[in-house]
């Protein structure tokens, strides 16, 4: 996961040179240099990763702290416009400054410098051991009108198990998007299979270990493996029907189980219908985007993926942008998909391989010869042994539709790394 290691390189060197008092002295070029190995004779930005790091891990960051993160007392922040580190009080402990001193407060950021081998991304997504618990009192005192507080109330009722795992599955639903980085669909399905282990009767650790094996078929070039994935992805989105047919979730995971197994009619269907259970429900909306978009249903997928309504937070889609800007480049309109790969950019959603392809192939289409070169060349220093055209053929239900994409990128000089690697073996 060399991004992942990006990252808590990244901020492992930020926080040291902070402890160390030389965090004044942070900026872009030093990172470029010393964690990055980038020269700056090498012609090219070497500051353009770090800008687009930091911008990963302000966002990683902020879910952290909406989320497991949110009693925190101390917290880590990355102010735009430098990298230099910044920690401040959680604003519920502003007021209690004799319990802020009772603990050291570099200790929560621990973390994030000694991480394991996906550091940053288990650090702001997931607890480092096992997912605490939140006791919720039952009381008619403390328990709010807040709908969440209610549901959890209820879940901890039933054990504190059940709670657990249902906490544990939401960090982990978030964690989906973007879909085409592998060992990202690896983690999250070992993280709903734990969630079974928890709670085997939650709908929600199904409904995710579907989603996960559906996209780690719909990754996998035809073999065993990739009707392994696909077999295990209907198994899982039944039993999430099973238990709870109602729920968006649910059919949403057997919408794109479906796709795995190239039904597309059928995966359509069930996105459509679980889009009407729950209109609000982003991460419905981004699967049946995808649905859309890769069953070459390109005007609905632009149709969902621009719903006003959910435009509001970037910290609650990841897709919905680089959804909007892939299926307008199969429409023709290409300034629309390089409009919508920058705002992905300036909002900080996770890109992709196929991502920066796409904005490349549109700023060719459109003649921006030396636009296209500088994005292209962008894509190979972030990406440089991603298969593109493999992961595009993979997904698309027709390959015409991915071969647009490759198209342009060769007509630039691109070479495909999946031909050199056959070309080698």
């Amino acid at each position: 996961m060399e991004g992942a290691e990006r990252l808590r390189a990244f901020l492992t060197y930020i926080v040291e040179e902070e402890l160390a008092g030389r965090g004044a002295e942070i900026r872009g070029k030093t990172i470029a240099q010393d964690v990055y190995g980038r020269d700056p004779a090498e012609g090219v930005d070497p500051e353009n990763v770090v800008r687009v790091d930091a911008r990963r891990l302000r966002q990683l960051l902020e879910l952290h702290y909406e989320g497991i993160g949110k009693h925190d007392p101390i917290r880590l922040h990355i102010d735009t416009g430098g990298y230099r580190p910044r920690f401040d009080m959680a604003p519920e402990n502003r007021e209690k400054p004799e319990q802020a001193n009772v603990r050291n407060p570099w200790l929560p950021f621990a973390a994030f410098t000694l991480g394991g081998v996906v550091g940053a991304i288990l650090a702001v997504y997931l607890v480092q051991n096992e997912p605490a618990v939140v006791q919720v009192p039952v009381s008619e005192n403390n328990i709010s009108s807040d709908p969440n507080l209610v549901q959890r109330a209820a879940i901890y009722e039933k054990s504190p198990a059940a709670l657990q795992a249902f906490n544990l599955a939401n960090q982990a639903r978030s964690m989906i998007f973007p879909i085409f980085d592998r060992p990202r669909q690896l983690l999250v399905l070992s993280v709903f299979e734990r969630v079974i282990e928890l709670d085997p009767d939650y709908f929600g650790g199904y409904a995710g270990a579907a989603q996960a094996s559906a996209t780690l078929a719909v990754l996998s070039a035809p073999s065993d493996e990739k009707d392994t994935y696909a077999k295990a992805a209907m198994e899982f989105a039944d039993e999430a029907v099973r238990l709870s047919p109602d729920q968006a979730w649910s059919q949403s995971a057997k919408s794109w189980a479906y796709f795995a197994n190239r039904d597309y009619e059928a995966a359509i269907t069930l996105g459509r219908r679980a889009s009407k259970l729950d209109a609000t429900d982003g991460a419905v909306l981004d699967f049946l985007g995808a649905v859309a978009l890769f069953s070459g249903e390109f005007e609905e997928a632009v149709e969902i993926a621009d719903r006003q309504s959910l435009l509001g937070s970037s910290n609650q889609r990841f897709a919905n942008r680089n959804l909007s800007g892939a299926a307008h480049f199969h429409l023709g309109d290409y300034h629309q998909t390089i409009e919508s790969f920058e705002a992905a950019k300036q909002f900080g959603d996770p890109l992709s391989a196929p991502s920066l392809a796409y904005a490349t192939a549109a700023m060719s289409a459109l003649g921006l010869e030396k636009e296209a070169r500088a994005k292209l060349a962008e894509l190979e220093r972030a990406w440089p042994d991603a298969p593109v055209d493999m992961m595009l053929k993979n997904i698309h239900s027709e390959e015409a539709n991915a071969e647009a994409v490759v198209q342009q990128l060769t007509q630039l000089g691109w070479e495909k790394p999946s031909n050199l690697r056959s070309d080698n073996q």
